[in-house]
């Protein structure tokens, strides 16, 4: 497997119609890193912590929050199959917005700091419910616009964007409240007006032959409700195997990188607003961003269970590497494990979001996708409280340092275990 250097040729190689499509959701998209950059759930958990002074079991919830929100997203995204997925997600992100205009009117005091810790927690989930249900319609864009031997490529250029932007956007706001004093409500009001913006950008794009997809659908699946996307785990017996090695690798991820690592940074490092965003994610998404144009090469011409091999072995190497640094109480170490899990975060990025499309047909796309993203919402759920509730054992060592190796261990068999199923598949 050789890593080749990024070539925008194959760009002029396709339509008109696609480049166009490509220009308006990198467009879209700048303003949809500054929203989802504030919604990362280390961010908000971090935003809680620091200015909102919440506990841990307050913490823990808010943290589970965005999980939440795509576990409702996956159960929800039937009630859509019919619609026109680009006037949802338009509308969806509307409403985002006007939550996180909300927020800029949370009280932060010392007198009404319960009361905004609960408001807060109350905003993030709605948003996150929305975040991750754009995130889920968004696929049919990318399944129906882009050819599938580019596809890979295309969507990391416009992961590029918002990952890129998601760092510079924390790096800007976490300065700012730094050095300005700029409170957390100003962060989440500019953000939900530049979310006004990209719901409009949004509703510019078109998806190709969308009217004879929604056709097709119509009569093969026409009793499409809540909980249908359950049924694809129960039919397709390949997909259910990739989603059991996918539950370990992501729940032994999230159970550092959802609460555990907020505590790290804030309760035993005393970080500041910019020390700590650029540790929690400002660096991991920056390298993410320019990490997943060098994966993006190899994703198009490789196997998922290669690339899920490597993304979860990388992450597990990240993992070792933390716990070095918190053991010796260093930020340069633990930045350097933030480094290597954004080289990991940048296949990883591509395997989930592009993973199923190796098991669904076109016209379940989205079921497919729904259903990855209500597995991965109910591991989220469960993740920062059993991590929080272990990191205050006194058998994980200071600081949780052997519940940080535990998961990457997690991270390796799951490695290991997607490599299974590229021999039998």
């Amino acid at each position: 497997m050789r890593f080749r250097r990024p070539r925008l040729r194959w760009l002029g190689e396709l339509s008109r119609v696609t480049r166009l499509s490509i220009y308006r959701e990198c467009v879209a998209s700048i303003p949809l890193a500054v929203m989802t950059g504030v919604l990362g759930s280390s961010f908000c958990g971090f935003v809680g912590r620091k200015a909102l002074q919440m506990s841990d079991g307050m913490l823990a919830t808010v943290m589970a929050c965005q999980m939440a929100g795509l576990l409702m997203a996956g159960l929800l995204v039937g009630f859509f199959q019919h619609k026109r997925k680009i006037t949802v997600l338009a509308w969806t992100l509307l409403l985002v917005s006007l939550v996180l205009l909300s927020i800029s009117l949370t009280p932060g005091n010392e007198q009404l700091r319960q009361l905004g810790s609960l408001a807060f927690l109350i905003q993030i989930f709605l948003a996150q419910i929305g975040i991750a249900l754009m995130t889920t319609l968004r696929t049919s864009v990318w399944r129906n616009n882009y050819p599938a031997e580019h596809r890979g490529k295309i969507v990391v250029i416009v992961y590029f964007v918002i990952t890129a932007g998601n760092s510079l956007s924390v790096f800007g706001f976490t300065a700012a409240m730094d050095i300005l004093n700029l409170p957390f409500q100003a962060v989440y009001g500019i953000s939900g007006g530049l979310g006004l913006l990209c719901a409009y950008l949004f509703s510019r794009i078109r998806i190709h032959k969308e009217r004879q997809t929604l056709r097709t659908l119509s009569k093969h699946l026409t009793n499409i409700r809540l909980l249908s996307g359950l049924s694809i785990l129960r039919s397709d017996k390949r997909f259910r195997r990739y989603m059991e090695w996918q539950m370990l690798n992501g729940f032994s991820t999230l159970i550092v990188e959802t609460g555990i690592l907020v505590l790290i940074i804030n309760d035993v490092f005393e970080s500041g607003w910019l020390a700590g965003g650029s540790a929690l994610t400002a660096v991991q998404f920056m390298v993410a961003a320019f990490a997943g144009l060098l994966w993006a090469g190899v994703y198009d011409r490789s196997n998922l269970f290669d690339m899920r091999f490597c993304g979860a072995m990388s992450w597990a190497v990240s993992r070792f590497v933390l716990m070095l640094g918190v053991y010796c109480h260093s930020m340069e170490i633990l930045l350097l494990s933030r480094v290597i899990s954004g080289i990991a975060m940048g296949i990883g990025r591509l395997n989930w979001r592009l993973g199923h499309m190796e098991f669904a047909p076109p016209e379940k796309d989205s079921l497919y996708m729904g259903i990855h993203i209500s597995l991965t919402g109910l591991r989220g759920i469960i993740a920062p409280f059993i991590g929080i509730y272990l990191f205050r054992l006194d058998c994980f060592g200071p600081s949780g340092i052997w519940l940080i190796a535990l998961s990457g261990i997690g991270q390796a068999v799951a490695a290991f275990g997607f490599l299974s199923m590229r021999k039998t598949s």
